[in-house]
């Protein structure tokens, strides 16, 4: 391995982190010493396909241009608002509904409903700060987007 370690790693009960590497890995490498468990670090890509993943990484996706333009296709599937909703919570990871309500132009009872629904459908996850629900988008949800915003 690319760690210098041969032998045994025993995890008692840490688990152990999986983590891609981009550059500079020729085999996997494990650091043993990371708190609170020890990461596997793994190449992901090599050659042509870290060439390709380093141009795909500095473009920007469609939907954080400004202004935002709902995808037709993504409003008719979900609606207007609650299209303008999962846009509007990837560019604003973290948002409460408060901040989500005047951003969206709809009363924050409205963007709580529709939170509520992208969040069952999987596309955005909600955390808990106090008395604040703050949401943040899944990778289904920014795939729905990216996917939406690449067809005509």
């Amino acid at each position: 391995m690319s760690s210098g370690l041969d032998g045994d790693l025993y995890l008692q009960g840490r688990g152990l982190l999986l983590a891609p590497g981009f550059f500079g890995m020729e085999g996997p490498a494990i650091t043993s010493f990371n708190a609170p468990q020890p990461a596997l670090i793994y190449p992901a890509a090599t050659g042509q396909m870290l060439h390709r993943l380093a141009l795909s990484a500095t473009a920007v996706p469609p939907w954080t241009m400004e202004p935002p333009q709902i995808a037709t296709a993504l409003a008719a599937l979900l609606g207007h608002t609650r299209s303008a909703v999962l846009v509007t919570i990837a560019q604003q990871p973290g948002c409460s509904n408060t901040q989500l309500a005047a951003m969206v132009g709809v009363t924050k009872a409205s963007a709580s409903e529709h939170a509520t629904t992208l969040r069952r459908a999987g596309l955005i996850h909600t955390v808990r700060d106090r008395n604040r629900a703050l949401h943040s988008p899944t990778h289904v949800g920014l795939d729905l987007l990216n996917t939406a915003y690449m067809r005509p």
